[in-house]
């Protein structure tokens, strides 16, 4: 019975740690410049559902990935190159891109930053809530079939300890006493120390 007290005391713990992270990563997400991977072109160095942190610099220089402004759309991928009149060559990481190919071609006003920091899987959040079914098909790839068991076991472990309530018995009254005895007589009831679980 104290072991299932104790676990069932540790994985609120545990739930209570995970909310208070989620909260602190949700507060610096909000405070600094971010954003979050929507596609494969960075794969395997940013996966998608992956959160990047975005710092301005003062210059930029080939082999760093970037975030840019191009076709009417936000881009993060690698500088590879800057051509003699100034303008960029970037490409995706991901073995099948080709260097981009942009109309006008990108230059460095169209820069906003570099990428400074990735963190694997904790842009699933804000991808779901704009692309729901894209997002999890992309979360299920990520894990890979081993991860998805280990998850599945963990979220079934988790729910049988959160939600198994500890039994605790108290004792009826003690058969040594006589004043006990008349009562349950008079009730009805054996004599004999009769345990009850409460909740």
């Amino acid at each position: 019975m104290r072991t299932i007290i104790v676990r069932g005391a540790l994985w609120r713990w545990v739930g209570v740690a995970a909310v208070v992270v989620v909260v602190a990563i949700g507060a610096v997400a909000a405070a600094f410049n971010h954003a979050y991977i929507t596609t494969p072109s960075m794969y395997p160095t940013i996966p998608p559902g992956s959160l990047v942190f975005i710092e301005e610099q003062p210059a930029y220089h080939p082999g760093e990935i970037i975030e840019f402004r191009a076709n009417g759309l936000l881009w993060i991928h690698r500088l590879i190159g800057i051509r003699s009149d100034g303008s960029l060559i970037t490409k995706g990481d991901n073995p099948q891109n080709k260097p981009d190919v942009f109309v006008p071609e990108t230059r460095m006003s169209d820069v906003v930053g570099k990428v400074v920091l990735s963190i694997p899987f904790l842009g699933f959040p804000e991808l779901a809530l704009h692309h729901p079914a894209y997002a999890l098909a992309w979360f299920k790839a990520e894990l890979g079939t081993a991860g998805r068991v280990v998850l599945f076991l963990f979220m079934l472990g988790s729910a049988a300890l959160l939600f198994r309530a500890p039994r605790r018995h108290s004792p009826g009254p003690s058969a040594e006493d006589p004043a006990a005895q008349s009562a349950l007589l008079a009730e009805g009831r054996p004599s004999g120390g009769e345990a009850r679980s409460t909740l």
